[in-house]
Parts: structure tokens; sequence; C-alpha cells
């Protein structure tokens, strides 16, 4: 009777440890994976965004190039000029009006009808031949313009891209081409001021997969593999289900770097933006973290498991089974009041104990919790409840429930916390709690940073584009609000004399400005560059929108103390465009958009309202 009796116990010790110890590895395991997965999703959800504002500030930059031909070819064809000098000097100021509207193009260059390149916007340069190259081909052949690929300069000898269109007089025939060359290296310098971790990486492909610019950082060799088509087996089935838009993950074949990597074509271009987070660096605290998880959990299990063979060895020896079970006991002790995993057992929603590390976890001393209800743990009776009916509505349907949640301590904050629970018998249920306060918070601001600009700290593109949406959604009529599109004038040449630090800080105090002049219920936002955006919410008139952007203005032309000792000043180019019936926020951003060209056409410095 009395080894019936010890083989009993053995049996329900055995059973108890194998239960804490399956508890352990599945919370252990679903942790993780939560946590894993969070990680990819945000990871992935930063690369889309910086690929989409990649995609659209390249595609403003490709419209740039393309009005600036389009408007050099319309003037070569509706002039009437006489003399071959005379010709020539037009033809060079047209080339010299429009090159300075695309400053980062390196050359804009007019050839004849054999390609023979006639004029510069540089005088300097020799003459030379593109009949060779086959954008020329392609460009006389059609009216739109034509985007070449990777090639090597005949004139400054590098890696760069042609835009051209066809030059035809007034009675339609070929009399050249009208090109700009950029070079790889400009696409270099803009994707490394985008650059968001140590091993991150931008790049730039065409249709045909060829690559025509890249940044990874720390990368000795930038030029390597421009003009080639060297990419993984990922990168052509993503691109073969979705050519616009999407992501992967996989090593990069020019590095072997592995990289969470999203994709997005330009509108209307043959060109896509590729923006890459190495994984290596991104998932090295979720790495640590798991390293330390299953290091516990195994260590915990292996002391399950040590004192279960103990406890059978010493079945065998009834004489001292007292002693050896007492030792177990207390081994198990030692392991349910450890510091890092809170563990607590419920009947009815009260508490019947609760292991040290869950006293600490929420701030309550030894003893604290003991016949208590939950609702102590919980920060409202909302909470409370709902919290009960997923919990126990999980364990009777499965018998295993496992979630996050925030508790609410003794002083009243609230900590983020891992739970995972299961029934047991006589309707007690034991529970399992991970504190995840300070990953849950890193998340947080990982998803702040996807939606501000970091360099300013203003909301960004994406932002800025649920925000107008909302307002538009909201508004009752036109003009109630107003999108106001503003261009700094003079800040390349700060950035050029004074250098990039100090064009830096001009935009950090030009945002800080502008947010000082907005209303609270307002939206101030940075697109990139020095662009900025003012969504002007509840307007009682367009007369109120032309008086925040004078006090704007007025505020952005004030002169800038640098940290340098330098003092500078700047002006803009502003845009205004009001709400019109049934106009989505894509038609007025665009609108607003005109307006500032508008206003840089006129003479710069100034407000133009859309449509008057």
């Amino acid at each position: 009777m009395k080894r019936l009796l010890s083989d009993k116990v053995l049996r329900r010790l055995v059973l108890g440890n194998l239960l804490v110890a399956g508890l352990l590895g599945l919370a252990t395991w679903l942790s993780l994976r939560a946590n894993h997965q969070a990680d990819l999703d945000l990871g992935v959800a930063v690369t889309r965004n910086q690929a989409r504002s990649l995609s659209l500030e390249l595609n403003a930059e490709m419209r740039l190039v393309d009005n600036a031909l389009a408007t050099v070819a319309g003037r070569y064809r509706s002039r009437s000029l006489e003399g071959a000098d005379v010709a020539a000097l037009a033809l060079y100021e047209i080339l010299q009006e429009q090159r300075a509207l695309v400053p980062f193009v390196t050359a804009l260059r007019v050839t004849d009808a054999n390609g023979q390149v006639l004029q510069t916007a540089n005088e300097d340069e020799p003459a030379f031949s593109v009949a060779d190259r086959s954008y020329f081909d392609r460009a006389r052949n059609t009216d739109r313009m034509v985007v070449s690929d990777p090639l090597v300069s005949h004139s400054f000898k590098k890696w760069a891209i042609v835009l051209a269109r066809r030059l035809q007089s007034g009675d339609g025939d070929f009399q050249g081409i009208v090109y700009a060359v950029v070079a790889a290296e400009h696409f270099q310098s803009l994707f490394r001021r985008q650059a968001f971790g140590p091993d991150s990486a931008i790049a730039l492909r065409s249709d045909k997969d060829l690559l025509v610019a890249r940044y990874a950082a720390g990368d000795p060799q930038p030029m390597a593999g421009i003009g080639g088509s060297e990419v993984s087996g990922e990168y052509h089935r993503a691109l073969a289900d979705d050519r616009e838009l999407g992501w992967y993950i996989t090593p990069t074949l020019l590095d072997g770097v592995e990289r969470i990597t999203a994709y997005q074509r330009l509108a209307g271009y043959p060109l896509t933006v590729f923006t890459g987070l190495g994984t290596e660096s991104y998932l090295a605290g979720w790495r640590a973290s798991a390293w330390r998880a299953w290091a516990l959990t195994g260590l915990s299990i292996a002391l399950i498991a040590l004192g279960s063979v103990s406890l059978y060895l010493l079945q065998q020896r009834e004489r001292v089974a007292r002693i050896r079970l007492a030792e177990l006991l207390r081994q198990q002790e030692l392991f349910i009041d450890n510091d890092l995993i809170g563990m607590a057992r419920l009947r009815e929603r009260r508490l019947l104990w609760s292991n040290q590390a869950m006293q600490r976890m929420l701030k309550r001393p030894a003893g604290e919790l003991q016949g208590t209800s939950a609702r102590i743990l919980y920060p409202d009776e909302e909470t409370y409840e709902r919290s009960g009916e997923l919990a126990y509505g999980a364990l009777r349907s499965g018998g295993k429930c496992h979630t996050q949640m925030q508790l609410q301590t003794r002083d009243g904050s609230l900590l983020w916390v891992d739970v995972s629970g299961a029934g047991l018998a006589d309707g007690e249920s034991i529970w399992v709690f991970v504190d995840i306060d300070a990953l849950k918070r890193g998340e947080q601001a990982a998803q702040h940073q996807a939606l501000h600009d970091v360099l300013t700290g203003l909301a960004n593109r994406r932002a800025l584009q649920a925000r107008l949406q909302r307002a538009l959604a909201q508004a009752s009529g036109p003009g109630q609000l107003a999108v106001c599109f503003m261009d700094l004038d003079g800040f390349k040449q700060v950035n050029d004399t004074e250098g990039h630090d100090a064009g830096d800080e001009v935009l950090r105090i030009i945002a800080r400005r502008l947010t000082t002049q907005a209303r609270e219920t307002d939206c101030v936002a940075r697109l990139g560059g020095d662009e900025f955006v003012l969504l002007l919410d509840k307007l009682a008139s367009a007369e109120d929108a032309l008086q925040i952007m004078q006090r704007c203005l007025a505020s952005i032309c004030q002169p800038i103390r640098l940290h340098g000792g330098a003092t500078v000043q700047v002006g803009a180019s502003m845009g205004v465009a009001l709400n019109a019936a049934r106009e989505d926020a894509t038609q007025l951003l665009q609108r607003a958009d005109e307006a500032m060209y508008a206003a840089k056409r006129a003479g710069k410095g100034r407000i133009v309202l859309a449509g008057k």
C-alpha cells in the first residue's frame, strides 16, 4: 500500500513537472514567434515606406527633367531663327534657362539629325557625337521622353543615364535630340541621405534589371555592379508577381548581406527603386532576447527533468524519499520564484498564488495579491471584463490562451506583458507573465519614426496623405481646407557654400518656425529635400489661408544664425490650393504643387493661390 501511494505521488509530480515545462516552452515559443513576426512586419513597413518615399522623390526629378526637355523641344519647334549665329545663341540661352531648373543634371545638350552635339549648357565642352548610342535612335522614333540603359558618358567618363527627347522642325522633320545626363553619383548622394541602418542598401534598377545606382553603408566599391543585372531568384519571383511594388527577404548577390528589401516602380518611367534593411543588425535584439529566453527555459526544463529522475531513483529507496522529495520541492520553488517570469494560479478570477517575479513586476509586496480579485491587475473595469471573456473563452474552447495586454502596477503605471495560460483541474488556471514593456515601447517608437521625418521630426509624406484624406472626408464643402506647398529659395546655395550639416540645420530651424506659425489643428510636413507642406483645416475663407502663409513666409525669410557662427538667409515660393468638390488628396496636392511652381516662375519669394 505504501509503495502504491509512493507511485501515485511520483506520477503526479512527474505530470506536474511536465506541465510546467510544457507551459514554459509554449510561452517562450509563442512569445518569441509573435515578437519575431512583429519585428519583421515593422521592418517590411519601414522599407516599403522608404521605397515609396524615394520613388516619389525620384519621380518628381524625372518629371522636372521631362518638363525641361519638352520645353526645349517646344521652343525649338516654334521659334523661327534667322542666321546660324542667332540660332546658336538662342538655343544656348534656352538650355541655360532650363539647366537652372534641374540643377541635379550633369549636362543638358542638343544634337543635330546626325547625332553631332551642337550645343550644351556649358560653352567649353568639346564637340562629339552620340549617333552610336541606342537612345538616339529610340528618341528619333517617338515623341515621348526615352530613358537610356546605364552607360559610361562620352564626356565625363562616368556611369550615368540619359533622358532624351526628339527635336523637330515646324514641318515635323527630325532635327536631332535634346538630352540630359544624370550621373549615378547623383542618385548615390540622394540614397546616402536616406540610408537608415549600418547595413542598409538602396538601389535603382531599370526595367531590364540593369543596376543604375546603388548605395550601401560601408561599401568600399560604390560603383561595383552598375550596368549589370546580377539579381537573386527571390528578386525575379517578387517582380514576376507584382512589377510595381512589393518586398522580399534574401541575401543580396553584390555583397552577400541578407536584407528585407522593398521596391516600388516610378510611375510612368522604366525605373524601380529598392530599399533594403539588413536582418543581421535589425534582428540582433530579437536574437539576443531569444537566446536568453531559451537559455532560461532550457535551464528550467533541465532542472525539472533532473528532479523527476531524482524522484524516480529515490522511490527505490523509500527510507530517504522524504529527504529527496524535499530537495526537489526546494529546487522547484527556486525555479518558480525566479526574477524574470511571473506566474500566478487563479480560481474563479481570484488569485490563489503568485510568485516573486509576479510581485516584482506589479510592484506589490509579498502576500498582497493572495486571495484578491484579479480586477486589481487591470487599469479599468472594461479591460477587466474584456480580458476575462477572451481568456476564459480560449480556455474553454482549447484549454490554452496566449495574448499580450497591459497590467496596472501598484503605483498606477501600465506594464506590457506577454500572457500564456492553461486550465487546470477544479476550475483553476495557471498563468505565465513575461515583461515585454521595453519591446513594446521600442515598437511604438519605430512606428512613430515610420510616420515622421527623421531630420526635422515633422510628419512625413505617408502621415500627410493619411491626415489629408481624413480632412477631406470630414470637410463639409469646398474651401474648408487648404494645402500649402512650399519650396525654399536659396537653400541650394546655403548647402553648397556652408555644407550639408549646415543645410540640415537650416531645415530643422525652418521646420520649427513653420510649426510655431501654424495653428494647433494644422499639419506641418516635410516631403524631402527642401519641400514642405502645410495642411490648413477648418478655414472660413481663402484669406485665412493666405494670412497664415504670409506669416510663415515672413518667418522663413528671417536671418538664420548657424551653430558654426555663419548667418544665412533663405526664402520660399508657396502654392496654396483650396479643396474643391469631389477632389481627392492627390489632385489637391498636385494643384498646390503647380501653384508653387507658378510662384517660382513668377520670381520666387511669393505666394500663389491655385486658380487665381
